[in-house]
């Protein structure tokens, strides 16, 4: 009961980030407003990341803004917010090349 009682208190106190917050972190993480970003609600899979967080997380694939040309053969970009904190957990390959 006294679980229950807290656990509404923390959602009430620090809402969960919604997708919309979840792009706009990762927008902000990239340095670029207006890229394409696509929002996944839970992993993929054909991502395949090492050490996946505990918290539950946004899964955004991001280009890599690197210059090279978007189509080249390479993994994608792949940026984690958490669904409760609003961390950035990893940005980096989703290793889903091949």
């Amino acid at each position: 009961m006294i679980k229950d009682v807290i656990d509404k208190l923390r959602i009430y106190l620090f809402p969960p980030v919604t997708r919309r917050d979840a792009l706009e972190i990762a927008a902000k993480k990239m340095a670029q407003a207006d890229v394409a970003l696509i929002c996944h609600g839970r992993k993929p899979p054909r991502f395949h990341i090492y050490n996946e967080p505990a918290e539950p997380c946004w899964w955004i694939q991001a280009p890599w803004g690197d210059g090279r040309s978007e189509y080249a053969l390479r993994s994608s970009r792949l940026i984690l917010v958490g669904r409760k904190t609003g961390l950035v957990h990893y940005d980096g390959s989703a290793n889903d090349e091949g």
